[in-house]
C-alpha cells in the first residue's frame, strides 16, 4: 500500500480468504477490503455488488444484503474502506460461476482514512480495480436469465453459511431486546389456551415428519425424498426471490394463528398463517382451505423445519414485516423437521415502554408487554365497508403504571377467553389514534398470552404486588371525537334515507327513548347448540326439536329478544335487539330473566315496564325489506350505550357551531 509513514496502523487482510470461501471452506470474519461497489442494474429492489479485496484476490461478484444498504447509503461503507466479513453465504450460480452474499458485516476503518488498496507481502502484483470494466461484469449479467438483475442468487444448486455467530445482547429486566424461547412452553392462542404440546400428527403416514401438501397422493408423499438428503440448494430467507424454481429454506416457526375463514369477490374458505425465522430475517407464509387446516395441525411452534416449493409472492407495500417478499403454500409444498436447530435463532422482541409509544407516530408498530388489568366486553363495529367486526379492548398497564388500550379484532376477538390478570406480549403492535394512542392487533402481529420471558415473570409479579388499581380503568364512555366520526340520524332521517336506497343496508347512531316494549315475545326457546339460535318445537315427551339441525335434543336455551319503539322529536321506527346487546339493555342476564319468569311472572313484566321512557345512544343497522309485496323498515339494534348527558350536549353545541358557519357562506 502506497502510503506515508505517518499513516495510522490498519489491520491485516484475511489473505487468501476469498479463495478459500469459494473453495466451501468455512472463513470465520475475515478482513477484507472493498474497492467499489454498484447498484445492480435492472433491479426492482435497491441491491449493491461490491467488489472485495483480501490482499491476494480481488472478487466483483459480492452482494450485499439489503439490510445492510443502511451502510452505504451512510457512508460507512465506501470506496477501500475495511470491513469484517460476519456471516455470508457462498453459492454457485453457474457451473463455473460463485457469489458471496454478504448478510452481516462490520466496518473497521473508513474508506477515508485507508485511501488506497491494499496488497499482502507476499503479492504485490499491479492489482487493478476491474469493477469498472465491462468485459469482466457483463457476462455474469447475461447468464442469469431472470427479469431482475438483482436476484444474483437465482437457481441455487448448493448453499453453505458460515458458522459465525453474534452473541446475544443480555436481557433487559425491563424493556429493550428479549429472546422467545419456549421449548418448554407453547405458544398460548388468543382464546388463552396453550397449544398441545404432544407431537401433532394428522396420521401414522407422518411419524417422518415430512409433510407433503398433496395428500391425494400419498404414495409421492412417502416415497419423496427429503430435502437434507436431496442436493436441493437450502438458501436464507433473506436470498428468496419469486424467481428462483428450485430451492429450499430452513427456519423456525416463531407464530401461527388460528385456523380463520375468509370471504372475498372470489369466493370464500379457510386462511392459516404462520412465520418462519432464520438467521438473516423473517417471512410470513400463508396456506389455505384443506392445506390450511393440514398444516395448522402439523406445524410445531419453536420447532425448525424444511420449506421447499412453496410460491414466493410480493409482499404487501404497507407490511411491517422485514421482508420484501412472502410464501404462499401450494399442492407440491414439502414441509420437513429438521434435526438440527442450534444455528437458527430464537424470536426476539424490543420492548417499548408504555409511555414511550404515546410519543411515537401513528402507524408505526411496536413491541409491547404490560399485564392485562381490564378486558371490555365484546362489541360489534361497523366499518368503512358497512361490514360489521367484532372488536374486544384489553387495557395494558406496565411497571411504570401506564396504561393503553389494545383491540383484537374479528375471530381474535372472538376466540379470546382469557381472564384478567395475565402477562401479554405482542410484537408488531400498530399504534393508531382512535379514541386517542391506542394499539390493535393487525395481522401481522404476533399475540401472546403469559410468555416464557423474563419480563413477563417480573411483570406478573410487580403487578400482584401493586394492590389497588382502581385508578387504571377501561374507560366505558365514548370520545367527543369518536361520536363526531358517526352518522347520526334522526327517526325521520332513517325512514327517508332507507327510502331513497332500499337496496342498501345503513348504518346509523340516533339518541332515542324507548316509549313501548312488547313484552310477551321477549324469550323463546331455542337449539342448546352454542351457533344455533333457532326456535325449537316442543314435542310434548321432554324433547325438542330444531328445524335448521333437524334433531332432538332433552333440553334446550332461552334466547332474548327485545322488540321496542323508539322515538324523538322527528317521529318514531320499531327495532329488535337479540341476546346480548337486549340483556346490555335490560341490565339483566337472559338466565336470570327466565328465572323470574318461571317463578314470579308479574315480576318479570315489571321488569320489562322499567324500560319504558328510557333513553340511550343506540346504533342501528337499517333496510327495507319486502315480504308479500309489501315493504317494511327492519331495523336492528347493535350497540346501546346510556346517555352521558355532559359528552351528548357538547356534541349539540357542536352541531350548532357547524350548523352557523353552513349559514354563514349561504
Amino acid at each position: 500500500m502506497a502510503c506515508s509513514s505517518s499513516s495510522p496502523k490498519l489491520p491485516l487482510l484475511s489473505s487468501g480468504s476469498i479463495s478459500r470461501i469459494l473453495n466451501e471452506e468455512l472463513v470465520d470474519h475475515a478482513i477484507l477490503q472493498i474497492l467499489g461497489y454498484k447498484i445492480v442494474p435492472g433491479s426492482g429492489i435497491e441491491r449493491f455488488r461490491l467488489l472485495l479485496n483480501d490482499g491476494e484476490t480481488l472478487f466483483p461478484f459480492a452482494l450485499l444484503s439489503t439490510q445492510l444498504n443502511y451502510l452505504i447509503e451512510t457512508r460507512k461503507l465506501e470506496k477501500f474502506t475495511i470491513l469484517k466479513l460476519c456471516k455470508y453465504v457462498s453459492t454457485p450460480i453457474l457451473p463455473d460461476k460463485k457469489i458471496i452474499l454478504c448478510l452481516e458485516v462490520e466496518p473497521l476503518v473508513p474508506g477515508s482514512i485507508v485511501k488506497d488498496q491494499i496488497y499482502s507481502k507476499t503479492n504485490q502484483s499491479n492489482l487493478c480495480n476491474i469493477l469498472n470494466e465491462e468485459q469482466e461484469t457483463q457476462p455474469i449479467i447475461q447468464e442469469i436469465p431472470t427479469e431482475e438483475s438483482a436476484s444474483l442468487i437465482n437457481d441455487y444448486h448448493s448453499c453453505k453459511l458460515n458458522n459465525s455467530h453474534v452473541p446475544q445482547n443480555e436481557l433487559n429486566y425491563h424493556f429493550g431486546k428479549s429472546t422467545y424461547n419456549s421449548r418448554n412452553i407453547d405458544q398460548p392462542s388468543t382464546s388463552g389456551t396453550s397449544l398441545n404440546t404432544k407431537k401433532d400428527r394428522l396420521s401414522g403416514q407422518y411419524n417422518n415428519q415430512m409433510f407433503n401438501i398433496n395428500c391425494n397422493n400419498q404414495k409421492s408423499f412417502l416415497n419423496t425424498q427429503t430435502i437434507s438428503q436431496s442436493t436441493l440448494a437450502v438458501i436464507p430467507i433473506t436470498s428468496l426471490t419469486p424467481y428462483q424454481n428450485k430451492w429450499a429454506i430452513k427456519a423456525r416457526v416463531v407464530y401461527k394463528t388460528s385456523v380463520k375463514k375468509y370471504s372475498n369477490a372470489k369466493g370464500s374458505g379457510l386462511l392459516f398463517t404462520f412465520f418462519l425465522l432464520d438467521e438473516t430475517g423473517e417471512i410470513r407464509v400463508t396456506a389455505f382451505d384443506k392445506q390450511a387446516e393440514l398444516l395448522h395441525s402439523f406445524l410445531q411452534l419453536n420447532r425448525v423445519y424444511y420449506v421447499s416449493n412453496a410460491k414466493v409472492l410480493l409482499a404487501r407495500n404497507n407490511s411491517p414485516v422485514k421482508n420484501d417478499f412472502e410464501i404462499t403454500v401450494n399442492a407440491n409444498t414439502n414441509i420437513e423437521l429438521a434435526d438440527d436447530t442450534s444455528t437458527i435463532p430464537n424470536l426476539e422482541f424490543n420492548f417499548v415502554s408504555i409511555s414511550e409509544i404515546f410519543k411515537m407516530p401513528k402507524d408505526s408498530y411496536v413491541d409491547v408487554i404490560g399485564v392485562c388489568c381490564n378486558i371490555s366486553e365484546m362489541m360489534t363495529v361497523v366499518t368503512k365497508a358497512n361490514k360489521e367486526v367484532h372488536k374486544v379492548d384489553l387495557l395494558l398497564i406496565d411497571f411504570d403504571k401506564k396504561s393503553i388500550t389494545v383491540s383484537l379484532w374479528g375471530s381474535d376477538a372472538e376466540g379470546y377467553k382469557s381472564q384478567e390478570n395475565h402477562v401479554i406480549a405482542i410484537k408488531r403492535a400498530k399504534i393508531t389514534d382512535f379514541r386517542g394512542c391506542c394499539l390493535t392487533v393487525s395481522p401481522d402481529s404476533m399475540f401472546f398470552v403469559d410468555p416464557p420471558l423474563r419480563e413477563a415473570c417480573i411483570l406478573q409479579s410487580w403487578y400482584e404486588n401493586l394492590g389497588d388499581t382502581s385508578d387504571v380503568k377501561l374507560a366505558s364512555s365514548q370520545s367527543l371525537s369518536e361520536w363526531k366520526s358517526q352518522t347520526w340520524k334522526t327517526c325521520a332521517d332513517i325512514f327517508s334515507t332507507n327510502l331513497e336506497n332500499s337496496d342498501k343496508v345503513e348504518y346509523f347512531t340516533i339518541k332515542a327513548t324507548m316509549t313501548e316494549v312488547q313484552k310477551e315475545m321477549c324469550l323463546y326457546k331455542a337449539c342448546p347448540l352454542p351457533d344455533c339460535y333457532k326456535k325449537v318445537v316442543d314435542l310434548n315427551n321432554s324433547f325438542y326439536k330444531c328445524p335448521k339441525c333437524d334433531k332432538e335434543y332433552d333440553s334446550f336455551k332461552w334466547i332474548l329478544v327485545l322488540s321496542f319503539n323508539l322515538a324523538d322529536f322527528s317521529g318514531s321506527l320499531w327495532s329488535v335487539a337479540f341476546r346480548e346487546v337486549a340483556e346490555s339493555i335490560i341490565g339483566e342476564k337472559t338466565e336470570v330473566l327466565s328465572s323470574i319468569r318461571e317463578k314470579n311472572e308479574d315480576q318479570y313484566l315489571n321488569i320489562l315496564s322499567t324500560m319504558h321512557f328510557k333513553s340511550f345512544i343506540f346504533k342501528l343497522r337499517s333496510k327495507i325489506e319486502v315480504n308479500n309485496e309489501t315493504s317494511h323498515l327492519k331495523t336492528t339494534v347493535l350497540d346501546a350505550k346510556p346517555v352521558n348527558e355532559v359528552l351528548y350536549t357538547k356534541k349539540l353545541l357542536s352541531d350548532i357551531e357547524r350548523f352557523k358557519r353552513i349559514l354563514k357562506y349561504k
